[in-house]
C-alpha cells in the first residue's frame, strides 16, 4: 500500500531531469556555489593531521588499534572516518562534519555527524544517517549540508537527497530536492516542493535518520 502510494505522489509532483547534477540540486532561479563529495574510505593518510587531532579529541576511535578490518572497535584511519570543515571562515578544529563508514559499531549504514567547539570543548550538533555528497555555499559563514537518506519501500531503495542549513548553533532540514530510485532520478517541482519535502522530513524522523 505505502508503494501505491508513494509512486502516485511521485508521478504528479516530479518533472524529469535533463539538468546536470548541480543544476538538479537547486532551483534554477536561486543559484549558488555546489561542491560535490565523494568519500571512498580507501587510503590510509589523512590530508591534514588535524583530522587525526579531531577524532583522538572525540575518542570514536581506538588510537591504538592497528587493524582496520576491525569495525567494532575501529583505527583512528580514514579507512572509516573522514573530516571535513564545515565553514569557509571557522578553522576545521572549530566547525566539522565527520563521515562515518558504514558498519563502524556495528551501524549498516553511513553517518555524518557535526560538531562545533563551545567553551572550549567539542560539541555533538548534529548526527545524520546519510551520506554527505556536497556543499552548498552559504553566505552565513557555514556551507550547506547535501544529505542522501536511504529509504526502504516494500524492497525498493529510494534515496532522497535533501538540503541541512545553519541555524542557532546546529543544522535544520530545509528541503528536498531530488527523489532517485534503481532506475530513475527526477526533481520535484517547485509547485510541490514545500509538501513533498514536509512528508520526506517526517519519514526520516520517523525511520530515525535524523538525530
Amino acid at each position: 500500500m505505502r508503494r501505491l502510494l508513494v509512486f502516485g505522489l511521485l508521478s504528479v509532483v516530479l518533472s524529469s531531469c535533463g539538468d546536470t547534477p548541480e543544476e538538479d540540486q537547486v532551483k534554477k532561479d536561486e543559484p549558488k556555489e555546489i561542491i560535490g563529495v565523494q568519500t571512498l574510505f580507501d587510503t590510509d593518510k589523512f590530508t591534514d593531521q588535524r583530522h587525526l587531532a579531531l577524532l583522538k579529541e572525540l575518542r570514536i576511535c581506538n588510537a591504538f588499534q592497528k587493524d582496520t578490518s576491525n569495525y567494532m572497535e575501529p583505527a583512528c584511519s580514514p579507512r572509516f572516518f573522514r573530516v571535513l570543515s564545515i565553514s569557509d571562515v571557522i578553522p576545521v578544529e572549530n566547525a566539522f562534519v565527520v563521515q562515518i563508514k558504514a558498519f563502524v559499531g556495528g551501524i549498516n549504514l553511513r553517518r555524518s555527524v557535526v560538531f562545533v567547539r563551545e567553551r572550549g570543548e567539542l560539541v555533538k550538533a548534529n548526527t545524520f544517517v546519510a551520506n554527505l555528497i556536497g556543499f552548498q555555499k552559504n553566505k552565513s559563514g557555514y556551507n550547506d549540508l547535501i544529505l542522501r537518506f536511504n529509504d526502504n519501500i516494500e524492497g525498493e531503495i529510494i534515496f532522497y537527497n535533501c538540503i541541512f542549513q545553519w541555524n542557532e548553533g546546529k543544522y535544520n532540514y530545509k528541503s528536498c530536492e531530488l527523489i532517485e530510485g534503481a532506475t530513475w532520478r527526477q526533481r520535484i517541482k517547485p509547485e510541490f516542493k514545500d509538501s513533498v519535502s514536509n512528508d520526506i522530513r517526517n519519514t526520516l524522523i520517523k525511520n530515525q535518520m535524523i538525530l
